[in-house]
């Protein structure tokens, strides 16, 4: 068995975070080596601590979680980034995705959703929560520019009918992979599989960038 991946909580709400870090602490394959209340010395932490996945929230004063991410999710051998948000800033979440994160959450969703997500990200893959995803396409559909819409219109069109399915159902329902496979009738490989190809057409690295392009597109 492997050895549990490392977590860095990072929320300036300490109950928040002491919060968090018990719903980690129920799963062996997870262990919360610390909790910071300011990202303002997260580079420091990193160094000393050596999470593998940095849980962190948006909205911090001083150095925000946007912030943290991109002085931090693309250095060499970074840990990867997962935000936690209310959403009353929803830009400020595509700015974290540009900056290098691999997902998000709301602060209330289901403490299962929350632990299923960092499993998620420890395996490589991204995550995000239905709930989120759902605010998240909506604040793209009502902001985004006819240039961006267009973009992403021309990006669907390179796809399958099959990789298309996919793409859509990972914005309207944020869909597992096995959720997917389940819905389809294929098996898990033909997922993961079709949504690399989906990430190789588009040039994009995360689950979390196909979703923001399909909700761009307004095909969902």
């Amino acid at each position: 068995m492997s050895a549990p991946s490392r977590v860095l909580i990072v929320d300036d709400d300490p109950m928040a975070a002491s919060g968090v870090a018990a719903i980690l602490g129920t799963s062996k394959e997870l262990t919360v080596v610390g909790i910071r209340n300011s990202a303002t010395t997260l580079g420091d932490a990193i160094q000393a601590l050596r999470p593998d996945i940095v849980l962190c929230d948006v909205r911090m004063p001083e150095v925000d979680g946007v912030e943290a991410a991109t002085r931090h999710a693309r250095q060499p051998d970074a840990p990867r980034f997962l935000m936690m948000t209310a959403f009353d800033e929803e830009g400020r979440v595509l700015d974290a995705i540009n900056a290098g994160a691999v997902g998000f959450l709301l602060k209330h969703d289901d403490p299962r959703w929350i632990l299923d997500a960092v499993l998620a990200i420890k395996n490589g893959g991204s995550a995000y929560s239905p709930r989120a995803a759902a605010q998240l396409t909506e604040w793209i559909q009502n902001s985004r520019s006819s240039a961006a819409q267009r973009a992403a219109i021309e990006k669907m069109k390179l796809l399958t009918d099959r990789e298309r399915q996919f793409a859509i159902a990972l914005v309207t329902d944020g869909a597992s992979d096995a959720d997917l496979a389940a819905r389809f009738f294929v098996a898990e490989t033909t997922v993961k599989s079709a949504l690399g190809a989906i990430r190789t057409k588009w040039g994009v690295r995360s689950r979390t960038e196909i979703a923001v392009i399909v909700a761009q597109s307004g095909l969902a």
